[in-house]
């Protein structure tokens, strides 16, 4: 099975001088819990956020709402193809340890997200995920 077939389809990028509380909006409008940093314009992937990232970087320590983005992304995301097979991408995150892989297509523009719950639903007699 490919990545496609299993991703969350997503569009919704943000930029690294978006604020993170224009980005905890940007989740809850549209109802993700991550979103691809990327560069206007360029389409160029940069980093990741998560809703995790927005309470545990920038609630918890203090620090504004209007933090930018770049102060607290993880930079250099793990991407994957569209067209990946699932199996080895799962095996991926495992090694790595993200829960997480931007989607790209053959042009290298964010196309979705695929999660481990993605994958795990792909194959249900797969172990656990931890």
């Amino acid at each position: 099975m490919k990545v496609k077939d299993v991703m969350s389809e997503q569009i919704v990028t943000v930029s690294p001088s978006d604020t993170a509380q224009s980005a905890a909006r940007l989740m809850l409008e549209t109802d993700v819990g991550a979103l691809p940093v990327e560069v206007p314009g360029v389409g160029a992937i940069v980093g990741i956020i998560t809703d995790r990232d927005i309470v545990l970087s920038v609630l918890a320590r203090g620090l504004s709402t209007s933090t930018t983005i770049a102060e607290f992304m993880t930079v250099s995301p793990e991407v994957c193809d569209e067209q990946d097979d699932t199996d080895a991408v799962a095996d991926r995150m495992r090694e790595r340890g993200v829960r997480r892989l931007v989607v790209v297509n053959a042009d290298h523009r964010v196309v979705g997200i695929v999660s481990l719950v993605d994958l795990s639903s792909d194959e249900p007699e797969k172990e656990k995920w931890q």
